[in-house]
């Protein structure tokens, strides 16, 4: 499994072509291999390669709108194959009920069917609001009981957490799903401060999380910290040490 950083993290550093360029060094020095790309400004799909190869980094997963998705996506499916990316992510939707669930996965399946005839995938990541029960069912097991491994999920395990499940049986339900997932740790912060923490400073159990994640095969750990209390490259840095140091990889 390879450790990447999900660049949503420091997107205050990614609104132009020359801030990637910058942050893509900076992630390549704290020792990671592969970026999600995420909350971008405008770019030229090509310039973002020539950046890739300058830095010598991969891009194991996006984020990319549901309206792209849905609305223009043999573009989508170019992209991905020029940044040699093989997941395509959507990051959020929601709906207020089961019914509005159903609608929007109708709408996604089109694309959903082309992304993988076209050797791609598509995964879907879930904040907690996925857990909220409707006449008792959760919409992220209705998504799940109805689509096909053609749908992928790209597990947030903080939101998980968050929702008060536990990450290792989410894992182990949606195991043969799940092919990139969301390292992001929970912890009880201190006053005016974020509970957002860097990997092994919350109270997450991540050496148990990695171990189900080794099992279900899981190809892409993306280190994410949507909040930082300081500077967001400097927790990115010490989420890649401490997994160094407490994982091995």
């Amino acid at each position: 499994m390879e450790i990447a950083a999900q660049l949503y993290t420091v997107r205050k550093f990614t609104g132009t072509e020359a801030d990637v360029l910058q942050t893509f060094r900076k992630i390549k020095s704290m020792g990671y291999d592969s970026v999600q790309i995420s909350a971008f400004g405008f770019y030229e799909p090509e310039r973002i390669r020539e950046m890739l190869d300058e830095t010598g980094l991969s891009v194991c997963a996006t984020h990319t709108p549901f309206d792209r998705i849905t609305g223009d996506t043999d573009k989508v499916i170019a992209e991905h194959k020029l940044f040699g990316c093989k997941y395509v992510g959507l990051g959020w939707m929601r709906a207020d009920d089961i019914e509005g669930y159903r609608a929007l996965l109708d709408k996604l399946a089109p694309a959903v069917a082309k992304i993988a005839d076209a050797g791609l995938k598509f995964v879907y990541h879930n904040h907690n609001h996925e857990f909220r029960k409707f006449d008792g069912v959760r919409p992220i097991d209705f998504m799940l009981e109805n689509t096909d491994s053609r749908f992928g999920f790209l597990a947030d395990f903080y939101w998980v957490q968050t929702a008060g499940c536990s990450p290792v049986s989410f894992i182990e339900k949606f195991a043969d799903r799940l092919d990139v997932v969301h390292f992001k740790d929970k912890r009880v912060p201190p006053e005016g401060k974020t509970d957002m923490a860097e990997i092994f400073e919350g109270n997450m159990d991540y050496e148990a999380i990695y171990r189900a994640c080794l099992k279900a095969g899981v190809s892409y750990a993306a280190v994410e910290q949507d909040e930082c209390d300081g500077d967001p490259f400097d927790s990115l840095a010490l989420s890649r040490r401490n997994i160094k140091a407490r994982l091995g990889i």
